[in-house]
């Protein structure tokens, strides 16, 4: 599952997991029969107790191989995430005695067919030395990394040594001519040839809301300009901190190195330390033995530099930038007659978190197997199992028997951001309006007392009505939802219409660390969930009728659909893209259908650079704005649109509202 854990940890996650039975071939009298619930319809039933349990040690065996050692984790770029495609494409090719084929063209021979699309995914920062110590009156501490500070994507690789120095909300020049920079003459207090101490934000009222900007923060604020500003300024290294009493939610949060990034990372080290761990070495730092609150008390009212000399600062740091070649894997089972040119995809993320490159929930577990049994390599086990199954079941049907072409699809570089699925809807096999229905399978293994979740079953019509007949008959308790939204491989289609199923067997403590292994996983739940997935894509690619895409998940995705804990009470709609242009801007990658950004005309590649006057240079930046947005207000968003400036009103909607 895509990184950012703690949104991972509060949103629907979606598996459809895939079972069947054992690969080989299937006798006659092991085909499933079909019971008519309906006069134009039938529905393959459940796989026997016997098929359930053969099902089992097929995904016993498949999540051994990809939860291995020597799989390493699987992250993109790597030998292990490469070993765990050439496990799949294996499968795959197997499978051609009973018609399965490679989905892709070759890009320099088109005649040529291949199991693997090519793509890179976007870059990473990796934060490969991180180190902070402090030493007072000749008693050194060494602060720990994730806990005490991180490395942030600003900073340079450098190793330096110096005095400590406050230098408030580093703004070289605010409302009403406040300065973070007073002349002190030349021999006041200064950050040149020192560590700076610069606060996050802008100066604040006593209640720690903004005296500049009625919600939230105004671009003052931005980090990039605070760190440039001390700089300049000669200082050595600089220190972020969030100021303690902040009215935000991330007053408590220690960004890392890929949520606070910039094209071109200054020369300098750049960290984030934890409010606490801050609070201690200044108050042992100054001569007047103040705390942090005391320092941002006296910065709110004007600016000031504090020296803090009784410390000696080190940093260390090196930061590289990853961008890794991967591979999705891919194999079709062709249709035929007047559906043959339809498609259906089942897609499971192959890729996980390596040795903790991202993603890490806890950053003591970084240089550990994360081993990703549950996440992904149960859906990606159901997915190599069930193109075995419907690959052999479709193999006995009549030649002449109209169906859809079924995409069987491994996603990498989804822990990154979706980045393999996205890629795909972008290079599709065949158009994306020619792909009636999507089932996505991600972290199908652990169903315990909870539910299954089972997302996107508003997203076409008549939809949730058509499946109630497969989660009756499941064997498991699930609760529908209609949205089709998510932090999986299913959003990248369902944001080109495409009408998805995602499914969710739970979160667990071993989410996004190395003790996810193959000894937790609930086989008996994933082959149930597994095989109601085959059922579901059996019938559904000899379904007569259309799949009719519905956006927003139907009418009753707002009951439905809760946002998530932490998450902003507004929708603006669009899904950001990879930038790195000259021009500071949050790119649009897509613009999801019926949001307030399609109603107000925002398009693909069109760049937001400011948001009601106040000017944006990243998504960071965006993000506070959009938080403190409320339901029925309209934002003057100013876009940058074919080389020149746009300004459009965009009306915000609640989210879990219209889509």
């Amino acid at each position: 599952m895509a990184t950012s854990a703690l949104v991972r940890a509060t949103v629907i996650v979606a598996m459809v997991a895939m079972a069947g039975g054992a690969v080989g071939r299937m006798e006659a009298s092991d085909t499933p029969s079909v019971q008519p619930v309906a006069p134009s319809r039938v529905v393959t039933p459940p796989a026997s107790a016997e098929q359930l349990a053969a099902d089992q040690e097929v995904l016993k065996k498949h999540i051994a191989a990809l939860a291995s050692e020597e799989f390493g984790g699987r992250f993109p770029g790597t030998k292990g995430n490469q070993l765990a495609a050439d496990y799949i494409q294996k499968h795959f090719e197997e499978l051609s005695k009973y018609g399965l084929i490679p989905a892709f063209t070759r890009p320099d021979e088109a005649s040529e067919r291949t199991y693997r699309q090519t793509f890179q995914a976007p870059p990473k920062n990796i934060a490969e030395k991180q180190e902070l110590a402090y030493a007072i009156d000749g008693v050194s501490r060494t602060l720990e990394a994730g806990k005490d500070f991180n490395v942030l994507g600003l900073s340079g690789s450098a190793d330096v040594s110096a005095p400590l120095a406050f230098a408030g909300y580093a703004i070289t020049m605010g409302e009403e001519g406040y300065t973070s920079y007073p002349d002190s003459g030349e021999n006041g207090p200064s950050v040149d040839g020192k560590i700076a101490i610069v606060l996050r934000f802008e100066p604040m009222h006593e209640d720690g809301s903004s005296k500049w900007a009625k919600e939230g923060w105004s671009f003052y604020a931005g980090l990039e300009a605070k760190v440039g500003s001390a700089i300049r300024r000669g200082a050595k290294g600089v220190i972020i901190v969030n100021p303690p009493g902040a009215k935000d939610d991330r007053v408590n949060k220690l960004e890392d190195v890929n949520s606070v990034t910039m094209r071109e990372p200054f020369e300098v080290p750049v960290v984030m330390m934890a409010v606490d761990a801050a609070d201690a070495l200044v108050k042992s730092a100054d001569p007047e033995g103040r705390s942090l609150l005391d320092l941002r008390r006296l910065v709110d009212g004007s600016g000031a530099i504090v020296e803090l000399p009784k410390a000696t600062v080190t940093l260390g740091t090196k930061v590289i930038k990853y961008r890794p070649q991967t591979d999705n894997v891919g194999a079709v089972l062709p249709g035929v007659g007047e559906l043959k040119d339809r498609y259906l995809v089942l897609g499971a993320h192959f890729d996980h978190l390596g040795t903790g490159l991202v993603g890490v929930r806890f950053p003591s577990d970084r240089g550990q197997i994360f081993y990703g049994a549950d996440d992904n390599a149960s859906g990606t086990s159901a997915l190599i199992m069930n193109a075995a199954k419907l690959a052999e079941e479709f193999a006995k049907m009549p030649a002449d028997q109209p169906r859809r072409s079924i995409l069987f699809l491994g996603f990498s570089a989804e822990e990154s951001g979706l980045n393999g699925s996205r890629y795909y809807t972008q290079n599709p096999i065949a158009p994306m309006n020619q792909h009636d229905y999507m089932i996505n399978m991600d972290m199908i293994g652990r169903l315990g007392e909870k539910p299954l979740e089972a997302g996107g079953v508003g997203t076409a019509e008549g939809l949730a009505d058509w499946l109630s007949p497969y989660f009756e008959t499941s064997g498991l308790k699930i609760a529908p939802k209609q949205g089709g939204m998510g932090p999986s491989d299913h959003a990248s289609f369902y944001a080109a219409n495409v009408p998805v199923l995602f499914t969710f067997s739970g979160m667990h403590p071993d989410y996004h660390r190395p003790t996810d292994t193959p000894e937790k996983i609930n086989y008996e739940g994933a082959a149930k969930v597994a095989d109601m997935t085959r059922r579901i894509l059996r019938d559904a690619a000899l379904r007569q009728e259309e799949f009719k895409f519905v956006s927003g998940g139907g009418a009753n995705a707002a009951a439905n659909d809760q946002p998530a804990p932490g998450r902003g009470r507004v929708r603006f709609g669009i899904a950001p893209g990879d930038y790195s242009g000259e021009e500071k801007g949050v790119l649009v990658g897509e613009v999801l259908p019926e949001t307030p950004a399609a109603k107000a005309g925002l398009r693909k590649n069109d760049l937001l650079v400011r948001w009601n006057d106040n000017r944006i240079a990243s998504v960071e930046e965006w993000m506070p704005y959009l938080s403190a947005g409320k339901p029925g207000d309209v934002v003057k968003v100013t876009i940058m649109r074919d080389g020149k400036e746009l300004d459009i009103n965009v009306t915000l909607e609640a989210r879990g509202g219209p889509r």
